[in-house]
């Protein structure tokens, strides 16, 4: 059964026209559903609420609560929960039974009556089941209306890949879409010099290579000028926060260069850190090709080799 709606009747999915907006994680069409294009999630992180295991819980082992603090709320919870799984709260906390760690951070289903004292009410007893330190943070997280709540709970979480996308970003359908066997995703995950040889390799139709004739001739064009300039193993998809100042610097110089401009002034703080000298060459021969167009650039630099190249 041949449907022109892009749609399986076996398997009852369908997607829409393919358009750019289903390739980018920062738009509804394209992004997952369950991060939300982010490709991660935040999470508290049980070993950053215990910064130190050599500590008792009275001693204050737990970040964040106040379970050295006699009488409050959670310290009685920590009490009973400790009486009901043999733990003593003056021992280090990395001596505690599994069933009792397990039991304060990730919750109890068993009732347990507690004596506290509350600060607008004094003393009170209550029956609660606790639902753990965990999931008791991440309610907050999500509930709080407070700034600096907020803030405060995000020192205790990581950054979790998502579950449904893998940290892809992108959605199934989206994914689902490939050129060559790969969708977009595992060829960001290529690094500059594999991408190259995969588009210098790709296989194409008549018609296809009508239609992708210019649009590969430009990706060549780009990974050519990140390879020119000693970039040839960075991935397409490295986060930019992880580049160092040299990395950057080149990249910037990479676009700047494809854009083929005239007559303008270029100041570079040490481009050359962390190349290998095979690719610094290719580096000062990229530099020269930007003067030989009538550009000038003042390069800050240490190097002996970029030093000499200076001049007209």
């Amino acid at each position: 059964v041949y449907s022109e709606k892009f749609a399986c009747a076996d398997c009852q999915i369908a997607i829409d026209k393919l358009e750019p907006r289903m390739f980018s994680f920062n738009n509804p069409f394209g992004m997952c559903p369950h991060c939300n294009g982010l490709g991660s999630h935040k999470q508290v992180d049980q070993e950053l609420l215990v910064p130190d295991e050599d500590k008792s819980l009275n001693k204050g082992a737990v970040a964040f609560y106040s379970l050295h603090d006699k009488g409050s709320y959670y310290n009685s919870i920590a009490a009973k929960l400790a009486e009901r799984y043999g733990y003593d709260m003056d021992e280090p906390i990395k001596n505690a039974p599994k069933k009792f760690l397990n039991a304060l951070f990730q919750g109890d289903k068993k009732p347990i009556k507690i004596t506290f004292h509350s600060q607008f009410g004094g003393w009170k007893e209550r029956e609660v089941v606790f639902e753990g330190l965990v999931k008791n943070l991440e309610r907050r997280y999500h509930e709080s209306n407070s700034e600096y709540i907020v803030d405060k709970i995000e020192k205790y979480m990581s950054d979790i890949p998502c579950s449904y996308c893998g940290g892809k970003r992108l959605n199934d359908n989206s994914l689902s879409v490939t050129v060559n066997d790969k969708n977009i995703i595992e060829v960001t995950d290529l690094s500059v010099k594999e991408s190259l040889d995969f588009f210098q390799s790709i296989e194409l139709n008549e018609s296809e290579k009508i239609i992708a004739e210019q649009i590969v001739r430009e990706i060549h064009s780009r990974l050519k000028f990140l390879m020119d300039v000693g970039l040839d193993y960075l991935t397409l998809s490295r986060n930019a926060g992880t580049l160092s100042g040299g990395e950057s610097q080149r990249i910037r110089l990479a676009t700047q260069i494809g854009s083929a401009l005239v007559g303008v002034l270029y100041v570079l703080d040490e481009p050359s850190i962390g190349l290998h000298q095979r690719d610094n060459n290719l580096l000062l021969k990229t530099l020269r090709n930007l003067t030989d167009l009538g550009n000038t650039l003042i390069v800050v630099e240490h190097d002996e080799d970029t030093i000499r190249q200076g001049g007209p």
